[in-house]
């Protein structure tokens, strides 16, 4: 997929006004809480699951943060930190829909991304093959538009150092479960792909990790030019994905 990485950094430019008009309306406290999407999982409604029941099905699971924000934050300030964050994650999430990739949770600095299950098969044919493919080629490029647009801007407009990321990405059985009770609820996704993933994101930087399944699981070509560089993970065989 070619990215048009110009028509992002202007819708993202876009985000970033909005966000520096609100800094001259509200008071920016130090500190930047979590935000969380609910009953997002494809294919699952809270409203139609039992609380304690549970559904598994398989995703390509992608995880990405930002490298050392808490010391960041503590550096530039509050506000750096606010007008940063609305600049970073609306890169990502440029990113992420154009590889048609649901978003499950914003935790603060990271996202957590899925591609795959029955909903995607039935609807856009969406194998696990393609699934990994299509979380592989999304971490590449979430890498790229980092310094494409995100530190561009942040440059231009004097929010403090570059950022980098890491980016995990597993494939796997998922368990999704409605968790809470009668009036608070969400659904939730356990698994161990979600913790491999999790646990390859803090260990990249300015890369993209990717286990033994997504490797196995990528589309066979001739001349193909992703390359998988094999590395020692602490959680298993993993490997760097990059373009040549």
């Amino acid at each position: 997929m070619q990215i048009n990485f110009d028509d992002i950094y202007i819708k993202v430019m876009n985000y970033y006004k909005k966000a520096l008009q609100s800094v001259e309306q509200i008071e920016i406290r130090e500190s930047v809480n979590a935000s969380a999407l609910s009953d997002v999982i494809p294919g699952y409604k809270a409203e139609t699951l039992e609380f304690g029941s549970y559904n598994e099905e398989n995703y390509a699971v992608l995880f990405v943060d930002m490298r050392g924000s808490t010391k960041r934050a503590r550096k530039f300030g509050a506000e750096k930190t606010f007008l940063t964050m609305h600049v970073f994650i609306a890169a990502l999430l440029e990113i992420i829909k154009l590889y048609k990739g649901n978003v499950i949770d914003i935790m603060g600095d990271g996202i957590m991304v899925f591609w795959g299950g029955a909903k995607a098969r039935s609807k856009n044919f969406m194998f696990k093959s393609t699934a990994s493919q299509n979380a592989g080629l999304c971490g590449i490029d979430l890498i790229n538009v980092i310094d494409s647009v995100v530190n561009k801007i942040i440059e231009k407009e004097n929010l403090g150092s570059p950022i980098n990321i890491g980016v995990g990405i597993d494939f796997g059985k998922v368990i999704v479960s409605k968790i809470g009770i009668n009036d608070i609820y969400d659904v939730k996704a356990f698994g161990d792909c979600i913790n491999t993933a999790s646990k390859y994101a803090n260990e990249a930087n300015k890369s993209v990790i990717v286990s033994k399944k997504i490797r196995e699981q990528w589309p066979q070509g001739k001349n193909g030019k992703i390359k998988f560089n094999p590395i020692d993970s602490k959680i298993g065989t993993a490997f760097n994905i990059y373009k040549e």
